[in-house]
């Protein structure tokens, strides 16, 4: 799914654009435990958390993460933007918690599968 229509669809606010060639990603992983994160983060994954620390931007790195989707309307510090900048990694904030941001996702997978898929 395209990033950029991801986080229209979903309310979400972006913060930092990613690579013009990473856009899409097959696969959500929500969750507010970095070792949890490490376990379920790949090249193709979205991540879903309220965590809110320079240390996701480097979790996110490490495991080739595309997006990072942080939750409850928060206000990223400049510092995690120009990060995730930086690494060329999308960052959006989605204005809702992450259990009705999750929900938005999932309408949002679902709309744009074909029918019958």
């Amino acid at each position: 799914m395209n990033l950029t229509d991801l986080a229209r669809e979903i309310g979400a606010h972006v913060a930092a654009g990613g690579r013009p060639n990473c856009r899409a990603v097959d696969r959500v992983y929500a969750g507010d435990r970095i070792s949890d994160l490490l376990t379920h983060a790949s090249h193709t994954t979205l991540l879903v958390t309220n965590l809110s620390s320079a240390l996701l931007v480097c979790v996110a790195e490490l495991m080739d993460v595309p997006a990072i989707c942080l939750v409850g309307g928060q206000n990223p510090a400049p510092e995690i933007i120009a990060a995730a900048r930086s690494r060329g990694m999308f960052l959006m904030v989605s204005p809702v918690d992450l259990f009705e941001t999750c929900g938005r996702v999932h309408r949002c997978w679902n709309d744009a599968r074909p029918a019958g898929a």
